[in-house]
């Protein structure tokens, strides 16, 4: 049976697989991104991930990062996510020059979450959907059944996070303002919270004091309301089969998934027909994902 490993490199963690070609993880291994020590501590860590997976048999290796990434090239092009100096990064470049003997694919983070859901989790049966991931930033991908992962001319398709929620609003990492990824991750929230109160708190607590502090809730309502907001104009652009939800947010749905449901279900001018799920495999999507384009493409 084939073995690859794949790769799920965030802006706060790498976490990797050995992978086998039915989607199974038989090893595991995570570092710290380190993205404050600059792109060659990153690229030391995920090397370090991948000494630590790497066995007789493995045939290859697939990465899902941050950023508009050139899969062609296997390269990070001008924006590279909430990795600081990620933009330009010939990722597949240089892992090749440790890994010389092992085929190296290269893809967007979000792409290979919606791959993984699309073989094995939420999107198995379904023809078209919209993968938003809600983690340290937000991502998105358009997949469907016939054409697979849509990349667009410039390799920049599917940036959903970049979408202007808030026009001359937030600062965002991109260069633009306003953009959803600035009230939707995980950071967003705690911003909310921080604007609200003066005060610095981990989006964790935040959601855990939903019921016992006023301006936790009133940050978490701001939320709720922005991603419904964010979803019906997904949903009227692309029409598609449903938009599956994942990325480390997810965890905490028990207080807004269904407040965000009902809020998309009374604001869309026609909710029927796109399913809004969450993600089956959350933190494994990545790594699962990554570990599909490596077994697609050896």
């Amino acid at each position: 049976m084939k073995k690859v490993i794949g790769i799920d490199l965030g802006g706060t963690s790498i976490y990797g697989g050995l992978i086998d070609q039915e989607g199974n993880i038989l090893k595991r291994s995570m570092r710290p991104t380190g993205s404050s020590g600059g792109r060659e501590q990153v690229l030391h860590n995920i090397k370090e991930v991948i000494d630590e997976l790497l066995e007789e048999g493995v045939v290859g290796i697939g990465l899902g990062s941050p950023g508009f990434i050139h899969t062609e090239r296997g390269q990070v092009l001008e924006v590279g996510g909430n990795i600081s100096g990620w933009a330009g990064t010939n990722i597949r470049g240089e892992l090749s020059k440790e890994f010389r003997d092992i085929p190296i694919f290269i893809e967007n983070d979000a792409n290979v979450a919606a791959i993984c859901e699309s073989w094995l989790g939420a999107g198995k049966n379904l023809d078209s959907f919209i993968m938003i991931t809600l983690g340290t930033g937000v991502g998105g991908a358009i997949f469907t059944r016939e054409s697979g992962i849509w990349h667009g001319k410039n390799y920049q398709g599917a940036e959903l996070g970049h979408i202007i929620l808030y026009p001359h609003g937030r600062e965002c990492g991109c260069g633009q303002k306003g953009c959803a990824e600035q009230y939707l991750a995980g950071r967003a929230i705690e911003k909310n919270y921080l604007e609200l109160s003066g005060q610095r708190l981990k989006g964790e607590m935040i959601f855990s004091n939903y019921q016992l502090d006023e301006k936790a809730k009133e940050a978490i309502d701001r939320f709720i309301g922005d991603l419904g907001i964010y979803l019906i104009s997904i949903k009227n652009i692309f029409d598609p089969e449903a938009i599956i939800i994942g990325g480390g947010v997810i965890n905490s749905r028990e207080v807004w998934w269904d407040r965000v449901i009902d809020y998309y279900n009374k604001n869309c001018n026609s909710p029927k027909g796109t399913e809004i799920l969450p993600a089956q495999f959350l933190n494994n999507a990545g790594m699962i994902g990554a570990a599909k384009i490596a077994l697609d493409n050896i």
